[in-house]
């Protein structure tokens, strides 16, 4: 015995297809988190969550954050930043960090710049996210990966310090 198409089961159809083409443009073009400091990509390995002026932040990383603070002259509060290895989030207080390594994922392009509209290209003498700052939940970690690819053991009232004296030497607007 054969039976007619409903037309109920034609609208299921059509609904279940565009619904499942949403899905795959939702995901096939879904854009990066972007920091809102500098406009670059959050990667999972270097982000921080932060507070400035009790509002609350996700950035690129946690030398960008402290930048900002700095240039604004608002209250920095570092809440977790993320460990270099595992991506996991952890206690600033408690995190070593290497400062000035040959990794920067948020410096991936050379510092030449183009503004936008001009036709000239000037080089960038300063960068928020830079020197590179990764954080790493053990001493040992940390240590381990200077070997490997260079830069300084710090902690983070050093890099508190450091934003502190690098603000004095750059021009704010």
């Amino acid at each position: 015995m054969r039976t007619r198409p409903n037309h109920f089961d034609f609208i299921a159809l059509l609904v279940v297809l565009f619904v499942l083409g949403g899905a795959w443009y939702l995901v096939s073009h879904r854009q990066p988190k972007v920091c809102p400091f500098s406009g670059r990509a959050i990667y999972p390995q270097t982000r921080a969550l932060v507070t400035v002026s009790r509002k609350k932040y996700e950035t690129c990383c946690v030398r960008c954050a402290m930048i900002e603070a700095e240039q604004t002259g608002k209250l920095l509060k570092v809440l977790k930043v993320a460990d270099f290895e595992t991506s996991k989030l952890i206690d600033p207080e408690s995190a070593w960090f290497v400062e000035n390594s040959n990794v920067n994922l948020c410096m991936r392009t050379a510092p030449a710049v183009k503004s936008p509209g001009r036709e000239s290209v000037y080089v960038r003498t300063f960068d928020r996210c830079s020197p590179s700052v990764l954080a790493f939940s053990s001493e040992q970690r940390a240590r381990s990966f200077i070997a490997q690819h260079g830069g300084l053991l710090k902690r983070i009232a050093d890099l508190h310090m450091e934003a502190a004296k690098t603000i004095g030497k750059v021009q704010t607007p």
